[in-house]
């Protein structure tokens, strides 16, 4: 492989670098999907490095569809990414975990039956990127996990969980379509 278009890499100097992600994820079925973007695979002839780590088309929907907004409770949410597998066979098992708060019936019907499919989320940094969770034939799966909290302390509502396979990290730079509001 020609790894001539890698490019060296430099600190900060100067530009912001927020910790933590925004109170809310984009979450859609893989059902909902016309297509689904990719980035495109490394190449030494890519005008720029970094290329093959942006989806930059946006996804298509079927008709009416797009992503479901989940509001999760702000500094309560997380995205990791580690390596997995051998020498020959890396890849990555990406994580996030974030708190939807409450018990309200369309939450809970939403989480009972999210468990059970795959799907593409769009997960929203401070400074305004998106981390594309998912992919093709490599689906975030989300395991929801309620509690009621107790009287004296804790948190009413649903941890919400999600996890896939990865060959990297990339971030979503298409146009967000959300599911209009019925």
């Amino acid at each position: 492989m020609d790894l001539s278009k890698l490019k060296a890499l430099g600190g900060l100097e100067g530009v912001d670098n927020t910790p933590g992600l925004l109170g809310f994820v984009y979450f859609a079925p893989e059902s909902y999907f016309e297509t689904i973007a990719k980035a495109p695979a490394y190449s030494a002839t890519q005008v720029s490095a970094g290329l093959s780590a942006v989806i930059a088309t946006a996804h298509t929907f079927k008709a009416g569809l797009g992503f479901l907004k989940i509001y999760i409770t702000l500094d309560s949410n997380e995205l990791k990414a580690d390596i997995v597998g051998e020498r020959d066979g890396r890849g990555l098992k990406v994580s996030f975990e974030g708190f939807h708060p409450g018990n309200k019936p369309e939450s809970l019907e939403f989480l009972n039956i999210v468990k059970n499919i795959g799907g593409i989320m769009l997960v929203p940094e401070p400074d305004g990127g998106f981390f594309q969770v998912g992919a093709e034939g490599l689906p975030v799966e989300l395991t929801p996990s309620f509690a009621t909290g107790k009287l004296s302390s804790g948190r009413r509502g649903t941890t919400v969980k999600g996890e896939c396979y990865a060959t990297g990290i990339k971030l979503y730079k298409g146009e967000i379509v959300e599911k209009p509001v019925v």
